[in-house]
């Protein structure tokens, strides 16, 4: 009587391996890229919310300076308000060591005249592929 093995075999397991190892080759930059993407979505409402919130101060004491509140960043940037009586410059810094250390879109800044741009970003980039506007 013959006995059947059941089971695979190396070269299947071997070949299950490869095509893992493909499939996760081709997806890991997508990934990070979609997750990144988030995390600059992210940043870019922080900074149009801090910008709110100073205006709403101008609005009422006519300076911006004084204003309280403003947020230290997040964990992937570190928000540094540059303020005057009659300016700002809010500077969204990429934190050294984080997943957006090295993002091609850099540092993003608003000013009060509500004027978007990015700092350190990779040549030809457009201000509304990082913004996201």
């Amino acid at each position: 009587m013959r006995r059947s093995n059941r089971g695979f075999t190396l070269i299947e397991i071997m070949i299950v391996i490869a095509i893992i190892g493909i499939v996760i080759t081709i997806g890991y930059p997508s990934l990070t890229e979609y997750l990144k993407k988030g995390r600059r979505s992210e940043v870019a409402g922080l900074l149009s919310e801090q910008a709110q919130i100073l205006e709403r101060f101008y609005s009422r004491n006519n300076v911006y300076t004084g204003a309280t509140g403003l947020s230290a960043g997040n964990d992937f940037y570190t928000l540094t308000p540059t303020i005057t009586d009659q300016t700002f410059l809010l500077t969204a810094v990429r934190k050294t060591g984080s997943t957006m250390a090295t993002d091609k879109c850099g540092d993003f800044t608003i000013t009060n005249t509500g004027v978007r741009s990015m700092v350190n970003a990779t040549a030809g980039l457009a201000t509304k592929d990082c913004w996201g506007r």
